[in-house]
C-alpha cells in the first residue's frame, strides 16, 4: 500500500528540516570549537562614567588698591574698603594676609622706624615687617554668601617720603578659602 503523495512530501519535508537543523547545530559547534581552541579571546566591555561635582568656586571682590595719602604730615586712608562674597551659597574666609615690600620697605606698625618705610594695620592686625600678618577669627570672620567683610586699615609712612603720586608702596595678598 502506497502513501498518498501529500504524506510522502510532508515526511520528506520533515527529514529536510531535521537535516537543516542538524547542519546548523554542527556549524555552530564548529564555530564554538574554534573559539574555545584559541589561545586568547577579546571582549568588549563598556566604560561607565559617573561624575559628581563637589567643586565650588570662590567668587569674591577685593579692593583694587588700598590708597594711602600723606597730606601735610597727616596719613589718610580710605574708609570704604571691604571684601564681598559674591557666591549664592556657602561662606568664605580670609585664611592669610601678607604684606610685602614695594617702593617702600614694610616696617613694624607698633614699633615704627626707618627710612622709605611703610607699616599697615588691617582690622587690628599690624605688620611686623614684610610677610604674613598674625590674623585671627575675630578680625577676619567667615563671610556668608552675599555678605561683606569691612576692611579697616591704617598706615604709617616714614617722614622722608618725597612728593609723589601713585607709587606702589607695598603689596597686599589675601588668601581666601571656602568654609565647609
Amino acid at each position: 500500500m502506497e502513501l498518498p503523495l501529500l504524506l510522502r512530501i510532508g515526511g520528506i519535508m520533515k527529514t529536510k528540516r531535521l537535516s537543516a537543523l542538524c547542519m546548523a547545530v554542527l556549524l555552530m559547534l564548529t564555530m564554538s570549537i574554534t573559539a574555545f581552541a584559541a589561545n586568547s579571546t577579546t571582549a568588549t566591555v563598556p566604560v561607565t562614567l559617573t561624575v559628581s561635582n563637589e567643586y565650588r568656586a570662590v567668587n569674591v571682590t577685593v579692593p583694587a588698591s588700598f590708597p594711602v595719602e600723606v597730606i601735610n604730615g597727616v596719613v589718610v586712608t580710605a574708609d570704604n574698603a571691604k571684601i564681598t562674597n559674591n557666591a549664592k551659597s556657602g561662606a568664605v574666609k580670609i585664611t592669610a594676609v601678607s604684606v610685602t615690600d614695594g617702593a617702600y620697605k614694610v616696617g613694624n606698625y607698633d614699633n615704627f622706624s626707618g627710612t622709605q618705610t611703610i607699616a599697615l594695620k588691617f582690622n587690628g592686625c599690624p605688620t611686623t615687617g614684610s610677610g604674613k600678618l598674625n590674623i585671627n577669627d575675630k578680625a577676619f570672620p567667615a563671610i556668608k554668601a552675599g555678605g561683606s567683610l569691612p576692611l579697616t586699615y591704617f598706615a604709617k609712612v616714614s617722614g622722608d617720603a618725597q612728593n609723589t603720586d601713585g607709587v606702589e608702596a607695598a603689596k597686599v595678598v589675601f588668601t581666601i578659602s571656602i568654609v565647609e
